[in-house]
């Protein structure tokens, strides 16, 4: 057998393997539903707000968070106005953990719809970043065309780090290698754009493993 065919082997091994562990390990905690859910309905986008001079935060803002379930955890994003109504946006698979799980070799249906149950998740790394008018208006049209373009999940190809990547990407910011777990993602995320140490917010260390998928 070729090199390459070996690396291959063992890297197709490796996410199997991880499947299987994340739907050991995940258990009864998921903040979504394990049977699909329902019928997405069309959600209607916060109003664009006007423009604001300079290059500063204009009163408008996202907040990458990491939610502490199972291996992996789940990345998602908060935005809105400082002090006013917050709106949330992630990516998570349909079917539960037998739809995660094939979701690490296939890709499979994806749903959109915020579940408020993902707010019971323990927080374990955030990053804020303050927006004026004019990345507030490109954020929103990038939740729009992330919510439209989030039709599957692949645990490998298109996860949640990819989608709120795109929403970091909207208003300017770096965005580091999504194929790792969510819990080293957004602190990898804050590091690359800010310099400074991870936005850590009490997540063990054994959860910062890199090159692996996520939720």
């Amino acid at each position: 057998m070729s090199s390459a065919r070996e690396e291959k082997f063992a890297r197709l091994a490796s996410v199997v393997a991880l499947a299987v562990g994340l739907v050991l390990s995940v258990g009864s905690g998921a903040a979504w539903s394990q049977s699909a859910p329902a019928q997405e309905t069309t959600e209607a986008a916060p109003a664009a707000p006007a423009a604001k001079p300079g290059n500063g935060g204009g009163g408008y803002f996202i907040e990458f968070r990491v939610g502490q379930i199972g291996t992996y955890g789940h990345s998602y994003a908060v935005y809105g106005i400082q002090g006013g109504k917050q709106n949330y946006a992630d990516l998570h698979p349909m079917g539960g953990y037998a739809g995660m799980a094939v979701g690490h070799v296939l890709p499979v249906p994806a749903n959109t719809q915020w579940d408020p149950g993902v707010l019971k998740l323990p927080v374990t790394a955030r990053y804020r970043k303050a927006l004026n008018g004019d990345q507030y208006r490109r954020l929103l049209a990038a939740v729009q065309s992330a919510k439209s373009s989030g039709r599957y999940w692949n645990a490998v190809t298109h996860n949640c780090n990819h989608f709120i990547g795109q929403l970091a990407q909207s208003v300017g910011l770096k965005v580091p290698g999504q194929f790792q777990v969510s819990y080293s993602f957004v602190p990898a995320l804050k590091e690359l754009n800010e310099g400074g140490g991870p936005a850590r917010a009490g997540a063990p260390a054994k959860r910062r493993v890199s090159s692996a998928p996520q939720t």
